[in-house]
């Protein structure tokens, strides 16, 4: 009798505890209008502790699941090397020039104010003010500097409107500075960091957006006090992370989420309307390896951009899951490395471009996509435009998607790791020309001396390089690291001219194993710069380019080298570039303004030839894209100078973090 009580006893709890573990594993949304309502995932359990005991008892079916399947083990050590070698070396897509978007003429450059990071709804960053130009730059002097208490990099693009500043202070704050005095008129605490890739302010009703990570929040500009019309006190809580920028298109505010989603908020009440889950999932890959698919990664971390005529959003996306280890997610992962555009007024996904598919080498589209127009084929087009990582510049067709130029898919080689399914097939584009070094090879390695040259000839002996060469466990792959970055580039709207800053460092990559059974990836990721013995950047400069981009030929106007090592150029060397993670803003006074440099600089170029025109020298370097503005009549360069998290990561020696906000105006 005590026994058969134990037994019930020990029944009951066995099924508390799996309705408990059920109720963790399930999460009901109706909000979704492409995902099911139900969800039942490792990933939506709230309790840590419960979360740690389900993905180790995970860890452990997939462990021996994959042991004794044999039809796992042939789906998972298949490298399918008959249809690789019967695929041909080389597939030709090519424009369809008869089904292209005519252009409305709404591109818009940005004018007196500054309504969003990055300008303006089309993040186009260009200015059409044009008083600071080519004759006046000589004058441009300091107006004031603003100091915050902590140093702490800001990378969002701080907006104005009618003499008020509003960017991220260094601490959890959004804060306004007034233009005239520079002194802080209000600031507001939040719960994460604010606007980490920027905000926007409603000029209809003067209220401010933007997420802090955990919240969406509405403030009233001109005191900071929250506007109480929307959410819950000014905030409506997120179920994920949000860096970017909002959107508005009519009453709708929208915004993009880590889960990864595009989520469409009603823009007086803050209450959520729908969402749209940014991934497809591949059912074939069923626990393959014996694991579940990792649907990580591929966020809208970048920004977004509207069109607000035609009802469009457009994203760019991350990269998927473990940046060089893709055995947990085979396929090509839909929707990672792409720029997306979805139709808000009819709810849909219009189309989805995917630069590279099951990227292994940390190639996602981190820059907000750009909406202009171009001249091509002898019509006036209207394009989404996306600088990459990998130097390409992806110019598309607002509403198929369709290249504008043509491009070719080339055979890639196959991966020595066991399971990894690598994509057959990457992209190369001829034009747009690159704006950065994409393939590493020996005849790259510094020429700055011959004992550096010796010095990373030895370094890279043993390294593997090439036409996307994925990464391994025994040996590095050397790769260029850098390209273009979250802030983007500046497009005149006017004449197709584009400005990208880009970073040209070669880096290594490889994998680690673990050994732990009890864990759900199979390697770690591992990258490191590759350097001669003094610090430099282990290939030949420039290391650092400004570039134009006629985007209607696809030719390069000019390229100048960005940055500068002012020791190398004393010893007689042409100026190198450095790493550079600030940004360009380009104007109508024929100037390109350029920041974000080791050498702490604020560059103005011209934007006619390249040539550098003007320069200041800021105790920081450059931590976001230039903000051009005009107040009483008077044209503003503002900075904000508090340096980059990369930056200090691969180079910790010559760089620092800094606290400093700097105003520029023509002498009076």
């Amino acid at each position: 009798m005590i026994i058969l009580k134990i037994l019930k006893l020990f029944l009951i709890v066995l099924i508390v505890v799996f309705v408990f573990i059920i109720y963790e594993l399930t999460n009901i949304n109706f909000n979704y209008i492409n995902k099911s309502f139900i969800s039942i995932n490792v990933n939506n359990i709230r309790n840590p502790q419960v979360k740690k005991i389900v993905r180790s008892f995970d860890n452990y079916f997939s462990y021996y699941y994959f042991k004794i399947s044999k039809k796992k083990k042939d789906e998972f050590y298949n490298k399918n090397l008959e249809n690789y070698k019967k695929s041909p070396d080389t597939i030709s897509y090519k424009t369809n020039q008869e089904n292209l978007t005519k252009s409305n003429n709404k591109n818009p450059n940005n004018s007196k104010n500054w309504l969003r990071s990055h300008g303006n709804h089309h993040s186009n960053k260009y200015s059409s003010l044009k008083k600071i130009n080519l004759n006046s730059i000589s004058n441009l002097d300091l107006k004031w500097t603003f100091e915050f208490d902590e140093k702490k990099p800001i990378s969002g693009n701080p907006i104005v409107y009618n003499g008020n500043i509003f960017l991220s202070s260094t601490k959890n704050s959004l804060i306004s500075i007034n233009v005239e005095s520079g002194k802080k008129s209000w600031e507001y605490i939040t719960e994460g960091a604010p606007a980490i890739r920027g905000l926007l302010l409603n000029e209809k009703t003067k209220n401010l957006y933007y997420c802090d990570q955990f919240n969406l929040i509405s403030l009233k500009s001109f005191d900071g006090k929250p506007n109480e019309e929307f959410g819950k006190n000014g905030k409506v809580k997120l179920d994920s992370k949000c860096h970017i920028t909002p959107a508005i298109i009519d009453e709708k505010l929208i915004i993009a989420t880590f889960e990864p989603s595009l989520e469409v908020y009603d823009l007086k009440t803050g209450k959520i309307e729908w969402k749209y889950f940014l991934k497809k999932k591949e059912k074939k890959y069923f626990r393959y390896g014996g694991k579940r698919h990792d649907y990580s990664g591929g966020n809208p971390w970048g920004g977004i951009s509207a069109d607000i005529e035609r009802k469009i959003v457009y994203i760019t996306t991350g990269n998927a899951g473990r940046f060089h280890d893709g055995t947990n997610r085979p396929g090509n992962n839909e929707h990672s490395n792409s720029v997306i555009a979805i139709d808000i007024k009819n709810k849909k996904l219009l189309w989805s471009f995917q630069e590279i598919p099951h990227d292994l080498w940390n190639y996602d589209i981190a820059s907000p996509p750009i909406l202009t127009s171009i001249r091509r084929y002898n019509k006036k087009i209207d394009v989404v435009v996306a600088p990459t990582k990998y130097g390409n510049t992806l110019v598309l067709d607002r509403l198929t998607g369709e290249s504008l130029f043509d491009f070719d898919e080339i055979k890639a080689p196959l991966s020595s790791i066991p399971g990894e399914k690598v994509s057959f097939y990457q992209k190369k584009f001829f034009l747009p020309e690159t704006f950065s070094k994409q393939n590493f090879t020996p005849q790259d390695i510094t020429n700055l001396s011959e004992e550096q040259k010796n010095f990373v000839k030895n370094k890279i002996k043993d390294a593997d390089y090439g036409f996307f060469v994925p990464p391994s466990l025994d040996k590095k792959t050397i790769i260029y690291k850098g390209g273009a970055q979250w802030m983007g580039a500046s497009i005149n709207s006017q004449n197709g001219t584009m400005y990208v800053n880009s970073s040209v460092i070669p880096g290594f990559i490889w994998l680690e194993k673990y050994d732990n059974i009890n864990s759900y990836y199979n390697y770690s990721s591992r990258f490191s710069i590759l350097k001669d013995q003094f610090g430099y950047p282990g290939s030949a400069p420039p290391w650092g380019l400004l570039t134009s981009i006629n985007l209607n030929t696809g030719k390069i106007n000019w390229q100048s080298p960005l940055g500068e090592y002012e020791e190398l150029t004393k010893k007689g060397l042409p100026v190198t570039g450095t790493i550079n993670y600030g940004g360009v803003t380009a104007t109508d006074g024929n100037l390109v303004f350029a920041t974000g440099t080791i050498d702490n600089k604020l560059r103005a170029f011209n934007s006619i030839n390249g040539q550098e025109v003007w320069s200041y020298k800021m105790a920081f370097a450059g931590s976001n894209p230039p903000t051009v503005f005009e107040y009483k009549n008077k044209q503003y360069i503002l900075v904000v100078a508090t340096g980059s998290y990369t930056m200090k990561a691969q180079f910790p020696d010559q760089t620092e973090f800094g606290n400093k906000v700097y105003l520029f105006q023509l002498k009076e």
